[in-house]
């Protein structure tokens, strides 16, 4: 196949389809611009038919993503991607065997949200996530990586982080606010949020959360401006 678009970002989205669509819209509005050729070229997959990632990792399922996770990477590689991002937290269970088996870099968005927790110089960090995420201990052992603390919830307000997940966002539905200051106000005090589900990325706007609620999709966004040699607004 014959290569028309350089250097460019190679996403894996579809994981859902809004959060993918909110790091794009993230992407343009964060670069610095005087006209459209300034932007970074990006190939999108919406790949939405991926197999769910937290039933697989939980053994709810025996359809496992990885083959399809595979194979859109070897796609980008082979068109030419720069970098590659999967915008799914719980993707990232596969993270290094996806890895591994290219040369073009991987953004690792979950190290690179406790990378970033770490330069604010947060200790204690809340993680709102799947269960396939929690079950994967990825954040927890990034930030002890990094000697910062994760604080997880108990299974009924896990329960109720996962309808607004699945319930709410997935099924295109405005998420009930009174749900999520429910679940928000159970922790006790911490330093940070981490919204650790792109689903819930699209809180930080649809909500207006402030900075203690730490978003990896806009992570990756300042890090795709960077990776690219563009300045962010």
């Amino acid at each position: 196949m014959k290569k028309r678009i350089n250097n460019f970002l190679g996403v894996i989205g579809g994981l859902g389809p809004l959060a993918s669509s909110y790091f794009y819209e993230l992407l343009i509005e964060k670069t610095d611009v005087q006209k459209d050729q300034d932007h970074i070229n990006a190939i999108i997959l919406n790949h939405a038919s991926v197999p769910d990632r937290t039933a697989f990792i939980l053994g709810e399922s025996t359809v496992d993503p990885y083959q399809e996770l595979e194979s859109d990477v070897k796609m980008l590689e082979e068109l030419g991607a720069k970098a590659i991002l999967i915008t799914c937290n719980t993707a990232h269970f596969f993270y290094d065997r996806l890895s591994s088996i290219t040369s073009v870099p991987i953004f690792n968005m979950i190290e690179d949200t406790c990378i970033e927790l770490k330069k604010r110089n947060i200790r204690v960090a809340a993680l709102l996530a799947t269960k396939g995420t929690l079950k994967s201990n990825l954040y927890q052992e990034y930030l002890e990586k990094h000697g910062l603390e994760c604080i997880t919830p108990d299974e009924e307000i896990q329960d109720k982080i996962m309808d607004i997940i699945y319930h709410y966002i997935k099924a295109g539905k405005a998420v009930d606010r009174n749900l999520f200051n429910e679940v928000i106000g159970s922790f006790g005090e911490i330093d940070a949020f981490i919204l650790g589900c792109t689903e819930l990325s699209l809180l930080k706007r649809e909500f207006s959360l402030d900075e203690i609620f730490v978003d990896p999709l806009e992570v990756e966004v300042k890090k795709t401006i960077e990776f690219f040699g563009r300045k962010e607004k």
